[in-house]
This record gives C-alpha cells, structure tokens and sequence, in this order.
C-alpha cells in the first residue's frame, strides 16, 4: 500500500465519485481505478461500492479512517522536518539605545525555550527600525511607539523616564532629586542621535533654562562615559545605567518614552510566541 493509493481512495470517498476523486487528486480516471483496484488486489477484499454515489464498504470505512489518520502523521512529520531543515526564521529589530542587558535576557530565554526558532537582530534607530519594519525587512521591532505606531500591530511594554546623570563624585549624586532649575549654567553632554533624547533637552530649553554644552555625542555609551569620567552631565533614559554614573530625578520633568513591540500583521501567527516572551519579561531596572 502506497501513500497515493490512500489519497486516491479518500478523494473518491469524499466526493463519491471516480471521476470528481480523479480530478480532486489530479490524476486521470484511468490511474486513479487502477491504483483502487491495486489495493482491493493486495488485501483481497472489495473496499468501494461502484454504485452512484461511490460508497465504500465496511472493510472501506475502516480503511477510510484509518487512512485519514495516517495522512494526518504523514503531514505533521513533514512538517517536523522541514522544521527541523529549514527552522522557523524571525528578524527582530532592537532600538540602538534598548538596555544590552535587558535585550540579552529577553533573546536568551527566548531562545532558550525555542530552540528551534532561529532568530536574526539588527539594531538601528527608533525610524530605521519602523522603516525595515514597513519594507518587510523585519518581522518585529522593539522600540520606541509613537505616530508611526499606528501602522503595525504593538504592544506597549513599559514607559520608561528621564533622568539625569552625574558622576558619582558630583553634588548632585547625594540628592535623592534635582529641579530644572538646579541644572543652569551646568555643562551638559547633549545626544544629537534621534530616538527622542533631544526632547529632553528641549524641556530646558522650555523652562529658559541654560546649560553649557560641552559635548555632543550620538552615541549613548560614549555620553555615560564621558559623563562618569565627569565631563559633563545629561538627561538620559533611567534603565542606562553604568558604573561611575548616578541617577537622580528630576523632580519637574515628568518627560517618558513609552517602549513596545510592533510586528508585521502578515507574521503574526509565528510571532505569537515572541510577543508572549515580550509581555512577560521583567522590565523593570
């Protein structure tokens, strides 16, 4: 017994018909009473009722269900193959200036219980991400949502506010918070990077508030460094941490950047387990 044969003789069951089973199975009417009556030959017993409609007889209801069952393991161990040939790939966008810690937690325990996802990242900025995402280039980004949310399927994860970083062996380091204005006249690392870091600067701006600005930077871990070698100090996401800096809030700021998951709705099903990870991840500092 072949596989064709239990297509064939399942095909002309459920259409009752050899003619509408032959077309069902894509082969002529000719090969298709051929290959039953090759199966009715091997076990010596007749398994179809050639009356109109085709019926099949006790001995072919057996075979009918059991022949079901057996296309259904043949096409879940294909499926298992070809997943274990080819794994299930996803790319994931990671905004630049994401904590590396968390983004190594989340990806290693997600690779941890799916072993057989292979997962691709790039990191970019907040409008980079959104624009591999838009050409199909991603399947997923985490990062900033905004506007441009709106064109994408998103979670929001977690908000996540400004704060301001000083070196350890600043005044400001033994202050459980700082006002604006506390910050006039300071010299200041200022991000020329985009992902909305310069909307925290611009709060000063708002307030007539000036800073000295000594040095600008889009990278942010050239500003903690610059910042814990005491250079200067700048208004920064609070989950950057890094040893040598402190942060203090800033207690008339209230200025968030609101972090989620966008992801094609086209790759929804096979991201479903991700944006689970995603979601249960702690994301707190």
């Amino acid at each position: 017994m072949e596989i064709y044969q239990i297509i064939h003789f399942i095909a002309i069951v459920e259409t009752g018909s050899f003619t509408k089973g032959a077309d069902r199975a894509a082969v002529s009417q000719s090969a298709i009473s051929a290959s039953i009556a090759k199966l009715e030959a091997e076990f010596d017993v007749q398994l179809l009722d050639r009356r109109s409609p085709v019926v099949p007889t006790d001995a072919g209801v057996r075979l009918f269900e059991a022949g079901k069952a057996i296309l259904q393991i043949c096409s879940a161990l294909k499926g298992e193959l070809e997943t274990i040939a080819r794994p299930m790939l996803l790319r994931i966008g990671i905004l630049q200036s994401l904590s590396s810690r968390h983004v190594s937690k989340l990806l290693g325990s997600f690779r941890r219980v799916n072993s057989d996802v292979a997962i691709e990242v790039c990191d970019g900025s907040s409008e980079q991400l959104v624009e591999l995402l838009a050409n199909r280039q991603l399947d997923a980004v985490l990062t900033i949502l905004d506007d441009g949310a709106a064109n994408f399927a998103s979670r929001v994860l977690f908000k996540e506010p400004y704060v301001l970083a000083v070196p350890e062996d600043h005044r400001f380091a033994q202050r459980e918070s700082v006002t604006l204005a506390d910050l006039h006249d300071e010299p200041f690392i200022v991000r020329t990077g985009r992902d909305r870091f310069q909307d925290a600067s611009n709060a000063l701006v708002s307030r007539g508030i000036k800073i000295r600005v000594v040095y600008k930077t889009a990278q942010i871990d050239r500003t903690l460094a610059l910042v814990a070698a005491g250079v200067g100090l700048s208004l920064i996401p609070a989950r950057l941490g890094t040893p040598g800096v402190k942060m203090v809030q800033v207690a008339d700021m209230d200025f968030f950047r609101t972090y989620g998951l966008l992801w094609s709705r086209a790759r929804e099903d096979d991201l479903k387990e991700f944006i689970k990870f995603a979601e249960s991840h702690c994301w707190t500092p």
